[in-house]
């Protein structure tokens, strides 16, 4: 584990819940319920997943005011993560309803309850410039007292926003993410991963991930190639 002047500063871009790290009760150099984990940007398979028993009796709230659920008291896993160029998603599902609570390597505390309307009860944080280092992360549970057993994965290629709005199926060696972009759906590639006939001449970042059908279908046709 990383100590605390290890921990690199960066920006955190659209986390649901930012929490400015403080004097707080959650003890994140507490040893890890199950382990540590280590990844580097394009790690396979992705999702990497970690099933593990959600909740536990420590308030999450002492993490942050915007923290919700019960957690136990050191984290349910560390990931050491080397980023790249890509995203990094956080999230968890179990058929409870869960919390997610994560201190990431810049210091910083994030929190969240239900990532999406698509998600249901389930929890999701995304760094869209993930910071590389140690990042502890905590499953907790809304309801005290429930320990209900859930899966946290690991994941570039698209957060939790629910399997019906999910395409995060590889085909041709590429993940293909999800339709959550404002412009999936219509037409052309709005994915920044992508060049050729079939790719917008103006996309941008954010969209990463995001324009699945329309990507996957142009790149079948060969109108696509990977940058």
């Amino acid at each position: 584990m990383l100590s605390s002047n290890h921990r690199k500063a960066a920006l955190v871009a659209l986390p649901l819940f930012f929490l400015s790290a403080g004097a707080q009760a959650l003890d994140w150099q507490a040893a890890p319920t199950y382990g540590t984990v280590s990844l580097a940007s394009g790690f396979q398979p992705d999702p990497h997943m970690t099933s593990l028993t959600a909740g536990g009796n420590r308030p999450a709230g002492e993490a942050g005011p915007n923290c919700s659920g019960f957690v136990s008291g050191e984290p349910d896993l560390d990931l050491n993560f080397e980023a790249g160029q890509y995203a990094l998603n956080l999230y968890a599902k179990a058929s409870a309803d869960i919390t997610l609570v994560v201190y990431d390597a810049a210091g910083n505390w994030h929190c969240n309850d239900d990532y999406s309307s698509a998600s249901g009860t389930n929890p999701g944080i995304t760094w869209s410039n993930p910071p590389s280092g140690n990042y502890n992360i905590w499953v907790g549970t809304y309801e005290s007292g429930s320990l209900p057993e859930a899966v946290l994965y690991v994941s570039e290629a698209g957060p939790a926003r629910g399997d019906s709005a999910a395409s995060t199926t590889a085909t041709h060696g590429i993940a293909w993410g999800d339709n959550t972009s404002q412009w999936a759906n219509d037409g052309e590639c709005d994915d920044p991963r992508f060049a050729g006939p079939g790719a917008h001449s103006l996309n941008i970042d954010e969209d990463r991930y995001h324009d699945a059908n329309d990507c996957r279908a142009l790149h079948e046709q060969g109108q696509l190639y990977l940058k």
